[in-house]
């Protein structure tokens, strides 16, 4: 039998304004909470699929409490949409509202998809009360990234294909447009071949592009880190091609301070039930590790 937990609503403030989330709290809560930090765009604290609810239960009943919220400018909260990359008081007062609710919780784990993932990771080096990163298909668009991604896992697959083939054959297929359209993410990939992903040496991260920004957020956070990627997203893609060339995440995989997975047929949501049960394993077993890991650097 799972253990009872209670969710509770629960209004807290960000800055001038107020969030809106839910606290799953079990009977007995373990030292390590989640925040589930939401993605922008449509999404709000249910998640697509449902998926933030029924993972914030499923944390509940491993005695893992969780608080999952909308940020300011989506689902009921106040204020303006300021975007991920601007999301870091909203986490913040996320985690305040836990530790408040829960006061048995002595560290946090942040979890996130896509632009909350990279939200995520770049607040976690400044607060270190955060234990560990779970990020799912992390988000680092750029226009010379998506060219590469594209280009490497589109168009070149695209040839063996039968149906590009038959679309040919048949004349619904325009041969001008797409060769322009190539030609055109070729010249941006081209234009950005020359600069080395890991080149920038900033300490004033905000100003940094997407990928070098999360590679050194990730750099400068001392806590573990699991990614978790899509096989049938582009976003995942993109960001797995940087990963292979960049410097800095080779020696975080390498030092074990990263864990990296792949469910190859999952998509970017996990909208069959199979690929969120694989989603939650992850996040689960994952969790353990971290909670022996933190029992253990305290002996």
């Amino acid at each position: 039998m799972s253990p009872i937990h209670t969710e509770i609503p629960v209004v807290f403030p960000c800055e001038n304004d107020s969030l809106v989330g839910v606290i799953n709290k079990p009977e007995s809560a373990g030292k390590v909470g989640v925040v589930i930090v939401v993605a922008g765009g449509p999404q709000y604290r249910v998640g697509a699929h449902r998926q933030f609810v029924t993972l914030s239960r499923l944390l509940a009943s491993h005695a893992v409490a969780s608080i999952r919220f909308d940020h300011r400018g989506t689902g009921d909260s106040a204020g303006e949409l300021r975007g991920f990359i601007d999301m870091g008081a909203d986490i913040q007062s996320a985690v305040n509202a836990l530790l408040s609710h829960v006061p048995e919780i002595e560290k946090i784990v942040l979890w996130g998809e896509c632009e909350s993932a990279t939200a995520s990771a770049f607040y976690s080096y400044s607060d270190p009360r955060i234990l560990g990163v779970f990020m799912v298909n992390p988000w680092i668009r750029t226009e010379a990234g998506l060219a590469k991604t594209m280009i490497r896992h589109y168009y070149w697959h695209r040839l063996f294909e039968r149906s590009f083939w038959a679309k040919v054959i048949s004349g619904n297929f325009s041969l001008t447009t797409s060769l322009r359209s190539c030609i055109d993410m070729i010249k941006s990939t081209l234009s950005n071949s020359k600069r080395n992903v890991d080149s920038v040496d900033n300490d004033a991260f905000e100003t940094l592009p997407l990928p070098e920004r999360l590679a050194k957020s990730c750099q400068q956070f001392t806590g573990e880190i699991f990614i978790l990627t899509s096989g049938q997203d582009y976003i995942a893609r993109e960001f797995n091609d940087y990963v292979r060339a960049s410097a800095i995440w080779q020696e975080l995989v390498a030092r074990k301070r990263v864990t990296l997975m792949n469910i190859l047929e999952a998509d970017h949501t996990f909208s069959r039930p199979e690929w969120r049960h694989e989603l939650f394993d992850y996040t689960i077993n994952w969790l353990k590790h971290v909670k022996s890991f933190q029992q253990d650097s305290k002996q």
